[in-house]
C-alpha cells in the first residue's frame, strides 16, 4: 500500500476524494434504504420525510422514467407491488401514475400516497438538508429491455437546475449509465452498485469507469482489502442489504473492516445502535 504522502499526491492530481468518506465526514453515514422503508411505504415523500426525522445523513430512492420521459421513484418495473395500478411503468404516462395509491398497500394511514416525481422530491429536498442517495434504474441486460438511454441527462439537468447536485450521490447496477452521468457531470459524486464478488483485484470494478466517487456493495462481499484499496484512491465504500433486524455483531464487523456508510430499511435502529456504541 502507498504511503500517506503518495496517496496524497496522487489524489491531488486527479479526481477529488469523495466527500462521504468516514474521514472526512467525521462518523459513519446512516442511508434510510427507500426513505424508511420498514416504517412508510417506499419510495414516497412520506418514506423520506420518515428517514430524515429518523436520524438518516441521507434518503435513498429508485429513479426511473415513465412513457412520456418523467422521472418518478419506483423500485420495480411494474406498478403491481407498490401501487394500486398494474404494468410496466415503461409504459404508463406521467399523468396516469400520478393518479396510482402508493401508500394502501402498506396500511390504512398511508393510503392516497402518491408515486412522486423526482421534481416533487427536489421540491421537498429544499425544505431540509438531507443528503440524495439516487439510485438510477435501468433493466438488466439478460430481460432483453431496452436501457433509458435519456435517464441519466434528465436527473442531472434536474438536480443541476434545483441546486441539488452537490447534496446528491448518484448510482446504479447499470454502470454505462454511471459513465454517462460523469461524462454529462464530471463534478457529480457517482458510484457504481455491485453485489459481489470477492475479487483478487478489489478495485478491479472500480477502475472500469473513470471519476467515480464511491462503490455501493452487498454487505456480505465487504472486506478489509476492498475497503483499504478503495480509501487509497480517494473512494467511499457503502454497504447495504445488511439483514433486519439488525444484528449488532454484523453492523460492528461493517465498521471495523471500513466502510463509510451503511443502509437500512429502518435507520432509527441504525442509528440508536452506533450511537450506542459511540460511533455517532
Amino acid at each position: 500500500m502507498s504511503t500517506a504522502s503518495e496517496r496524497y499526491a496522487r489524489l491531488a492530481k486527479g479526481p477529488r476524494p469523495s466527500p462521504y468518506l468516514r474521514s472526512a465526514t467525521g462518523r459513519v453515514r446512516v442511508v434510510g434504504h427507500r426513505g424508511a422503508a420498514a416504517h412508510a411505504p417506499e419510495n414516497t415523500i412520506a418514506s423520506l420525510e420518515l428517514g430524515v426525522r429518523e436520524g438518516a445523513d441521507d434518503v435513498e430512492f429508485d429513479v426511473q422514467r415513465t412513457a412520456d420521459g418523467v422521472p418518478v421513484l419506483l423500485h420495480d418495473e411494474t406498478c403491481d407491488r407498490t401501487t394500486d395500478g398494474s404494468g410496466p411503468l415503461r409504459e404508463r404516462t406521467s399523468a396516469a401514475v400520478s393518479a396510482l395509491d402508493a401508500g394502501s398497500w402498506f396500511g390504512p394511514s398511508f393510503a392516497g400516497e402518491r408515486v412522486p416525481t423526482l421534481a416533487a422530491v427536489c421540491e421537498w429536498a429544499g425544505r431540509n438538508a438531507a443528503g440524495l442517495s439516487v439510485e438510477l434504474k435501468q433493466p438488466a441486460p439478460g430481460e432483453g429491455l431496452p436501457v433509458d438511454d435519456g435517464l441519466a441527462a434528465t436527473v442531472i439537468g434536474l438536480l443541476r437546475e434545483r441546486g441539488l447536485l452537490d447534496r446528491a450521490v448518484i448510482h446504479s447496477f447499470d454502470h454505462p449509465t454511471i459513465a454517462r452521468v460523469l461524462a454529462l457531470a464530471p463534478e457529480a459524486t457517482a458510484a457504481l452498485l455491485y453485489s459481489g464478488p470477492n475479487l483478487a483485484d478489489p478495485l478491479a470494478i472500480a477502475h472500469s469507469v473513470s471519476g467515480i466517487s464511491g462503490l455501493h456493495v452487498r454487505w456480505y462481499w465487504i472486506s478489509r482489502e476492498l475497503c483499504a484499496a478503495a480509501h487509497d484512491e480517494g473512494l467511499h465504500v457503502h454497504a447495504y442489504g445488511l439483514p433486519e433486524p439488525l444484528e449488532r455483531d454484523a453492523v460492528l464487523r461493517m465498521v471495523e473492516l471500513g466502510v463509510d456508510s451503511l443502509s437500512a430499511d429502518a435507520p432509527d435502529a441504525l442509528v440508536a445502535l452506533l450511537v450506542g456504541e459511540g460511533l455517532r
